[in-house]
């Protein structure tokens, strides 16, 4: 288990003045507590968290001014902001990649994935509301042995040091209105190259082998008849029903 290692860990997480902190309960699930707050009309900026634990789960609720295919352009903001702080508080040899669509690999392994609902699936037309969130594997649930699952692994497995889950919670919010701010200012292009800087070397969709992304955040997927591009909003999560 992660535990405090010589300093106090605040509880809860001291977020950003634009964030809105809403703790739930270990067995809620942030996302859909998100999509509620969302769909529900609050004012965009929540910050839904769970409690510390083995794994570290949250969502942020943001209403988009652009069409959903370049507003989903978030989830490769919010991976980029995850790498960051996950490197700005760990030990050099924790080396986090990305594996399309949102999932972080740390040290070529899968640790947790950044997750994305929206009010509609029309890349074209401009969503009420967009969440994205993230589930980060802290440490081994204890649910199986090491090594018997060796394409998962936790940030504690690979090397991370005892960081206390508010430390990550902090960082992370922190990092990702950081990020988005320079998206607004200077596009999508500085998150573009900084999100293909961490893809996984190599990476397959399927069979298809991963050429890069478009302009748009878009995976391009060179298969025998030709390359494709898969959009993000073929892996949005409903949770409007």
């Amino acid at each position: 288990m992660i535990v405090d290692d010589g300093y106090e860990a605040v509880w809860p997480p001291l977020l950003p003045p634009l964030l809105s902190g809403r703790e739930i309960a270990a067995d809620a699930d942030p996302m859909a507590v998100a999509v509620r707050l969302a769909a529900d009309g609050e004012d965009p900026g929540a910050f839904v968290f769970g409690p510390g634990g083995d794994r570290l789960r949250f969502a942020i609720t943001l209403a988009p001014e652009v069409p959903l295919e370049r507003a989903l352009q978030m989830a490769h903001t919010l991976m980029v902001a995850v790498g960051d702080s996950i490197g700005a508080l760990t030990p050099p040899e924790v080396a986090v990649e990305y594996r399309w669509p949102t999932v972080v690999l740390v040290n070529g392994a899968e640790a947790g994935r950044v997750r994305l609902a929206a009010s509609g699936d029309d890349p074209a037309a401009v969503p009420d509301w967009l969440v994205v969130g993230l589930d980060l594997q802290l440490f081994a649930d204890g649910s199986f042995e090491p090594g018997d699952r060796p394409g998962q692994t936790s940030l504690y497995e690979e090397g991370s040091g005892p960081i206390p889950p508010s430390r990550l919670l902090e960082s992370m919010s922190r990092h990702f209105l950081t990020w988005l701010r320079r998206w607004e200012e200077d596009g999508f292009r500085p998150v573009h190259d900084a999100w293909r800087a961490r893809a996984e070397p190599g990476m397959t969709v399927g069979t298809a082998a991963f050429v890069g992304l478009d302009e748009d955040g878009r995976a391009l997927l060179k298969e025998a008849a030709g390359t494709r591009a898969d959009s993000l909003t073929a892996h949005l999560e409903d949770h409007r029903g």
